[in-house]
């Protein structure tokens, strides 16, 4: 059996970090260090709700050999816990090798189409991996030249490539935790490289150069267990066969072709152009709300003052916020502490902003999503892509009042707030570069007002929040996929049995837990419709 001290409480100090929690725990039980058999942190959360007391609990499990008589003399804070195994996705399953004649397409190398594969690959049945972009060491050098020099390449760049657009992003994990396969999801990232404390960290984050290097190293443990690769290259048909071992022909860019049986779409909610494709097939897909906005920027030492005060040896601060404006909800999405602002549109003369940091988020700038809902009826002119079409709309308008050489249109919060351009020098993280613009003409005017209310119960409840040094930079648009692929119980397409939906492109998932998550069900569907009873 594990005792569990349920929350051990640890004053904040400059020197203190993760390692010291044994001693800490020891001094509280008042055993030596040395009686510990076994120690586990399950949780780590911050607790700055009082400035001059600012502490981390922790949940720790742990073993000794008298665990009775210590339950006995400290009951109140511990419990005995019974052993447990964690859920594995392949649990149950009875699977012969060489399940399937032809091995099954995965199109698109996001968090859902690699966690398809990674599944797919530990079950003995490794998948083929179509991805349009480049693997992550070219890439990075693609996308390189879009920040420096504005060089737009649109088959490989912020959206498209190995990894999705999650690869450039803080990497951050938000996702409810009670699904039974999540600690499978971190158990593999940590396992490919990730830093071991987003087992039990309250607000977990990886940050983009863990996420570079967890792409290669699953690529390299998949391509050893048979998955095959295939970069640059996008799906552009597929055809329905009438006999042969396979069910659809899918055609490429390069006119090349696979035969399968088994189509994991895992596409992204940015493939407009792979949705129109389906479209014409009578692939079923229907309008799905969204949200859409602008990015905050502020000086992370601002953000820090408003939520830490004087302390200054503590990591990024974050925040996240919510309010009601009349009917619409506007809330703070994607915050990244010392991070850096992105030009993530997919497609030429289009301008989507998105933010991204490093591990050690020292960048100097927080910027976050501001988003309002937007409602099917904002849009919807009797097309299942008229979502798609709303938000390359704002894309255009906002590319042009940039510039049109993927600057970005920026206002000063108070000038947004007022309705005027900002003038003087406008300092950001984002490149290309920034430049005035009026978002508060590129925007609808209910998303406008929305954000202007919003934004001022924000400063009420974060005090400097609406200052000179925050900025408004625009636009965000693909908080999530503007369209739905409906599925069947199995998770089949509707319209098209053997081809799996999945992930943010299906409109079944908003970031990188939720999509990974989503491949992880695709790909266990997939092989139970196939197991031996």
């Amino acid at each position: 059996m594990t005792l569990r001290f349920k929350q051990l409480t640890i004053p904040l100090n400059q020197d203190f970090d993760d390692s010291h929690v044994p001693r800490y725990l020891c001094e509280h039980l008042k055993i030596p260090e040395d009686a510990l058999r076994f120690f586990s942190i399950r949780k780590k959360s911050l607790d700055a709700r009082q400035k001059r007391r600012i502490v981390y609990h922790f949940q720790v499990d742990f073993s000794i050999d008298d665990e009775e008589n210590l339950l006995s003399r400290h009951g109140s804070v511990l419990e005995m816990i019974a052993p447990q195994s964690d859920p594995h996705p392949l649990e149950g399953l009875k699977l012969p090798k060489g399940l399937f004649a032809h091995p099954p397409l995965i199109v698109g190398s996001g968090p859902a189409g690699i966690f398809a594969a990674l599944v797919l690959a530990e079950a003995g049945q490794p998948a083929i991996v179509i991805e349009r972009g480049e693997a992550v060491e070219q890439r990075f050098r693609t996308v390189n030249r879009l920040r420096r020099h504005g060089q737009f390449n649109p088959e490989s760049n912020y959206c498209y490539g190995e990894g999705g657009a999650g690869t450039f992003s803080d990497g951050k994990l938000t996702c409810g935790r009670n699904h039974p396969l999540i600690r499978y999801l971190f158990q593999s990232w940590v396992r490919f490289g990730a830093p071991p404390d987003i087992l039990y960290d309250a607000h977990p984050h990886m940050g983009t150069d863990n996420l570079m290097r967890i792409a290669i190293n699953m690529r390299k443990y998949l391509v050893s267990q048979g998955t095959r690769f295939i970069f640059n290259r996008s799906l552009q048909d597929f055809k329905e066969l009438q006999q042969g071992s396979a069910r659809y022909r899918c055609v490429f860019d390069d006119s090349s072709a696979l035969d399968t049986s088994h189509i994991i779409l895992a596409i992204g909610h940015s493939a407009r152009d792979t949705y129109k494709m389906l479209l014409s097939k009578g692939f079923a897909m229907k309008q799905k709300p969204f949200a859409m906005g602008v990015r905050l920027e502020h000086p992370q030492e601002d953000i820090n003052k408003i939520q830490f005060g004087s302390c200054n040896y503590l990591p990024a601060a974050e925040y996240k916020l919510v309010s009601e404006q009349g009917d619409r909800g506007v809330w703070t999405f994607c915050m990244c502490p010392g991070g850096s602002l992105l030009p993530t549109g997919a497609e030429p003369g289009h301008l989507a902003i998105n933010g991204m940091s490093y591990h050690a988020r020292r960048s100097g700038f927080a910027n976050a999503a501001v988003v309002v809902n937007v409602r099917r009826e904002d849009y919807d002119q009797g097309h299942p892509l008229d979502g798609a079409k709303y938000q390359a709309s704002i894309e255009r308008a906002a590319f042009k009042e940039g510039g049109s050489n993927y600057h970005a249109p920026a206002q000063r919060l108070a000038d947004f707030l007022k309705g005027c351009q900002s003038k003087g020098e406008l300092r950001s993280s984002y490149t290309p570069g920034i430049a005035p613009g009026r978002l508060d003409l590129i925007l609808p005017s209910f998303i406008v007002e929305s954000l202007r209310g919003a934004l001022k119960e924000y400063n009420k409840k974060m005090p400097g929040f609406i200052s000179q040094h925050a900025y408004v930079i625009g636009t965000e648009t693909k908080t999530s996929s503007p369209i739905m692929m409906p599925r069947t119980e199995t998770l089949e397409s509707e319209s098209h049995p053997g081809i799996y939906p999945a992930g943010e492109g299906g409109g079944f998932a908003g970031g990188i837990v939720s999509a990974a998550l989503d491949g992880v069900k695709v790909a266990r569907a997939l092989l139970l419709a196939n197991a031996d009873p």
